[in-house]
C-alpha cells in the first residue's frame, strides 16, 4: 500500500465519518439529506431541497500521544506510537478530554455565521481511546452530570459519538443527561 500524506488520511477518515454520520441521522429521522458543500468551518453544509444544515466532525483522543499515534500510523512520515507503560484512570482522562472539546465546540464563534443561518447544527465526535468500552461512555456521561450538563442546543441540535469496529464506523446519538 502506498504512503500518503497526513492530509491525504484526513481526508480519507473525514469523508467515511461524514458518509457514516449523515447516513445513521438520516436513517434515524426520516431524512434524505445530503452534502452540497464542504466549507470548514462547517465540515458539510446538508440538504434536502427544504431543511438545510451543517455538520461538524471531531474526534476525542484518551491523549496527545494517542493522537500523533493514529495519526501517523500508514503516513509517509513514518508512524510515532505512543510510548507502552502503566496508565491509570484511563476512561476518567477520556471523559475530561471528551466534555473539554465539545464545550470547545459549542463556544467555537466561527459558527456563528452558520447557526445564524440554518440554525444550531449537527456534532460528531470519534472516540479515540485504546481503552474504549461501554465504562468509558458511562464515565463520560458522569463528567458531563458533574459539569451540570451545559445546554449546548445553541449550537448543535444533534450530537453523535462515532468509534471504529472491524466492520467498519458505528454512529450512535450521545446520550447525554439533561
Amino acid at each position: 500500500m502506498p504512503m500518503k500524506s497526513s492530509s491525504q488520511i484526513q481526508q480519507a477518515h473525514e469523508d467515511a465519518v461524514l458518509r457514516d454520520a449523515l447516513a445513521e441521522h438520516n436513517r434515524l429521522h426520516g431524512l434524505a439529506l445530503a452534502v452540497v458543500s464542504r466549507p470548514d468551518p462547517p465540515d458539510a453544509i446538508l440538504s434536502d431541497g427544504v431543511t438545510t444544515t451543517w455538520m461538524e466532525l471531531t474526534d476525542a483522543f484518551f491523549s496527545q500521544a494517542w493522537a500523533r499515534d493514529l495519526s501517523s500510523y500508514g503516513s509517509i512520515k513514518g508512524h510515532k506510537p505512543m510510548a507502552s507503560g502503566g496508565y491509570v484512570d484511563m476512561d476518567r482522562l477520556f471523559a475530561e478530554n471528551f466534555c473539554d472539546l465539545v464545550q470547545q465546540k459549542t463556544g467555537k464563534q466561527s459558527y456563528a455565521p452558520i447557526v445564524a443561518s440554518h440554525g444550531p447544527g449537527i456534532l460528531v465526535v470519534g472516540l479515540e481511546s485504546p481503552w474504549l468500552d461501554g465504562d468509558t461512555m458511562d464515565e463520560v456521561s458522569d463528567e458531563w452530570a458533574a459539569r451540570g450538563s451545559p445546554d449546548i442546543s445553541g449550537t448543535f441540535a444533534f450530537v453523535y459519538v462515532r468509534h471504529r469496529t472491524a466492520r467498519g464506523n458505528i454512529v450512535l446519538p450521545w446520550p447525554r443527561r439533561d
